[in-house]
């Protein structure tokens, strides 16, 4: 049964019902976007994220179904939420916080849930940052942009990043403008900035060569499929509290390993009939949808159990400008900058 926090209404992510419309009062801001436009809310349990979002990328987020692979290196999907021009939140130091003009808001799961102290980096990829839809004004701005900054030479930058200071027990935040310093021989000490050596040196050889692995499934995504993604984003989080990591990865070698028999089962049968219940203000409502067996899992990680401690996680993310486009090969703008973001770890790990 998935259980709603009461006051937060969103449709599973199936074809069988309409949106429906919610009152957001309960959210609350989200606290660890590191880049991208302001309005994105988080429900109060933190597990997931409401983001205001336009047509194209609910379609595109909707459209993942169909493509597993590329959906196990996003965020999970969990459904759409209608906005009013009613809903705000109030913060705690009482200032209100009306959501943007969107009419519908994407529900997503929150990557950097289930931390003590997540450290977070948010990458831009690519050299050309704009669709076919945007105006002349926009991709000379962005093309500027790019023209001075690692994304031209790079395809990729840092586009904002938090991590946790343990001596003076706070955030340092490092905005946009920070990324737009480095040049293709600097960049390397923004990637060594973003895993704090508080770690130490071997916990720190783990968080990136998890990082490492997480990049190279996105990499992999993308080129299994025909895809263009103008100003998509690598999202990074990994445990920045000592002990807590000790504690993900003692948990882990004590885990049990997992058996995919009951799934490799179940992929002979073409479809399946899911029910859910969903816990809505006290109410019980059972959905049922129908997945082919390979569908059930998309936008789940088959490595990890969400009660599970994490010590690091890597997404694809931002989909406003992203279309499949068949026939037309790889995404090498994309693909570029996440090769080169994974160079970047894969030197500093060598020189630790």
């Amino acid at each position: 049964m998935a259980c709603i926090t009461p006051g937060i209404y969103f449709t599973l992510n199936t074809t069988m019902s309409a949106p429906l419309a919610i009152d957001i009062s309960a959210a609350v801001l989200f606290d660890n976007k590191v880049a991208g436009h302001d309005g994105v809310l988080q429900d109060p349990s933190g597990a997931v994220v409401i983001k205001p979002a336009a047509e194209l990328e609910i379609e595109f987020y909707e459209s993942l179904i169909l493509h597993p692979s590329f959906a196990s290196v996003a965020p999970k999907f969990y459904g759409v939420l209608e906005l009013n021009e009613q809903s705000a939140i109030t913060d705690a130091s009482g200032e209100v916080h009306r959501t943007t003009g969107a009419e519908r808001a994407i529900v997503l799961e929150n990557v950097a849930a289930g931390f003590a102290k997540p450290s977070v980096i948010d990458v831009k990829l690519g050299r050309q940052l704009w669709d076919e839809q945007a105006s002349i004004e926009k991709r000379k701005r962005l093309d500027d942009v790019a023209a001075k900054t690692t994304s031209g030479s790079l395809c990729m930058r840092i586009a904002g990043m938090k991590t946790w200071d343990q001596d003076k027990e706070d955030y340092v935040v490092y905005d946009k403008y920070y990324g737009r310093s480095f040049d293709i021989k600097t960049i390397k000490e923004g990637i060594d900035t973003f895993i704090v050596k508080a770690l130490g040196t071997d916990r720190r050889k783990e968080v990136i060569r998890r990082t490492i692995t997480g990049i190279s499934r996105i990499a992999e995504a993308l080129e299994k499929e025909e895809s263009r993604m103008y100003s998509a984003s690598i999202l990074a989080v990994y445990e920045s509290d000592p002990t807590a990591i000790d504690e993900a990865l003692k948990e882990e070698r004590e885990r049990p390993e997992k058996s995919h028999d009951d799934y490799d089962e179940s992929e002979e049968e073409f479809e399946e009939t899911v029910s859910e219940t969903v816990e809505i203000n006290g109410q019980i409502v059972e959905q049922v949808s129908m997945f082919s067996a390979r569908d059930i899992v998309v936008g789940e990680d088959e490595d990890e159990d969400e009660d599970e401690k994490s010590v690091c996680r890597v997404k694809l993310i931002d989909f406003a400008h992203a279309t499949w486009t068949p026939g037309e090969g790889m995404d090498m703008n994309a693909l570029e900058g996440v090769y080169n973001l994974r160079r970047l770890f894969e030197e500093l790990l060598s020189e630790l």
